[in-house]
């Protein structure tokens, strides 16, 4: 068959195929008001969010443990701007994570986690509030509903093209299908220009409306901007990957916080307070973040010593004593590492990794 008449067929077949889920899935944005297609229906976010929600942080670090009352002060604050936000039904909940990358994400539903590595570049409340404020907007303005959507459209247009391609033995098939899965992974992997612009609008909306100063949301931008153009690899595959930054959205801010008008908290002595311990403990994180790279060079003597500094500056911390127990092991010191393990999991008992090293080990 001539691949042009066979293209021409398999475009009517991919547009006859986005036209029926156009007219089916229909939805409106419920923070904008304005029509989006979605697959996903609410309880669907809502399923997504719950069943995901626990997998994610464990696969993260899982919850930050050591300051319960830090936990409790950015819930607070959260919550203080989920009360103000577009959708204040979602059953939010937010999480502090076990993770140096400087991070922050939400899944359906409102379900939304920081990471200790990007409360460590926060200045103050109000930074915090910003990047709390912004998360909420992608999960109540359904960001990721939507993202879903695009990737299902696209799985649609791939199995159609694939159909199509796969009878016509010539060059084509492999560059489409490769083009059209590259596409997916970049849609998957970040939001889009226009939703991290919206949710940097009416995040600091929910700021102003909670009281805190949107001026804080620039500044924030403006740190990002500048940790972006440092290229530092920790910083670029976390929050970097999913939220790009760019002046764009630096001068875009500085429009929206004119139109709000100035005013409101920055809580910079509090949030410094709040966050000390994490300011105590950051030698002990370098300390074992360098000894997980040296782990995975195999160099099990010098992850050993970093794991060792890092439970001498904080005993407490269960990460600590598993990264020791995994440089035992790797050193053939089973014994050690079993009892590594076992402390690891009197610390933490709700972290799985700890159970899954030593479960390995016994086998």
């Amino acid at each position: 068959m001539d691949f042009m008449v066979l293209w021409q067929q398999t475009v009517s077949q991919v547009v006859t195929a986005f036209c029926m889920v156009f007219v089916t899935a229909c939805s409106v944005n419920p923070v904008t008001g304005e029509n989006e297609l979605s697959l996903m229906s609410q309880s669907d976010e809502l399923n997504v969010g719950n069943q995901q929600y626990t997998p994610t942080q464990q696969s993260q670090g899982g919850q930050y443990y050591l300051d319960s009352e830090l936990t409790f002060y950015v819930a607070s604050i959260g919550k203080k701007l989920a009360a103000v936000s577009d959708r204040p039904d979602l059953p939010y909940e937010f999480v502090i994570l076990n993770n140096s990358v400087p991070n922050a994400w939400a899944l359906p539903g409102g379900k939304i986690a920081i990471n200790r590595g990007l409360l460590l570049e926060l200045q103050d409340e109000a930074e915090l509030a910003a990047v709390l404020g912004h998360e909420i907007v992608h999960a109540a303005a359904r960001h990721t509903a939507a993202r879903m959507t695009k990737n299902q459209l696209l799985g649609v247009g791939v199995a159609v093209l694939g159909i199509g391609l796969s009878t016509s033995g010539n060059d084509y098939q492999g560059l489409i299908l490769g083009g059209a899965a590259l596409g997916s992974q970049l849609v998957q992997s970040k939001y889009g220009r226009d939703a991290e612009l919206e949710s940097d609008f009416y995040g600091m909306r929910y700021m102003a409306e909670a009281g805190y100063d949107p001026q804080g949301a620039i500044d924030l931008q403006k740190t990002f901007v500048r940790l972006s153009e440092n290229k530092q690899s920790d910083i670029i595959s976390g929050l970097f990957a999913s939220h790009p930054p760019s002046q764009e959205r630096v001068d875009t801010n500085i429009s929206t916080a004119a139109e709000l008008g100035g005013g409101g908290v920055r809580n910079k002595a509090l949030y410094q307070k709040r966050i000390s311990q994490l300011k105590r403990d950051q030698p002990a994180y370098a300390a074992y973040d360098n000894g997980r790279k040296a782990l995975q060079d195999k160099d099990y003597s010098g992850a050993l010593r970093f794991a060792n500094n890092a439970i001498s500056a904080q005993p407490q911390e269960s990460i600590f004593h598993e990264l020791k127990g995994l440089s035992l092991e790797g050193s053939k010191d089973q014994q050690g590492a079993l009892a590594a393990y076992n402390q690891a999991i009197k610390l933490n008992n709700q972290l799985f990794s700890h159970y899954l090293h030593r479960g390995l080990l016994k086998q």
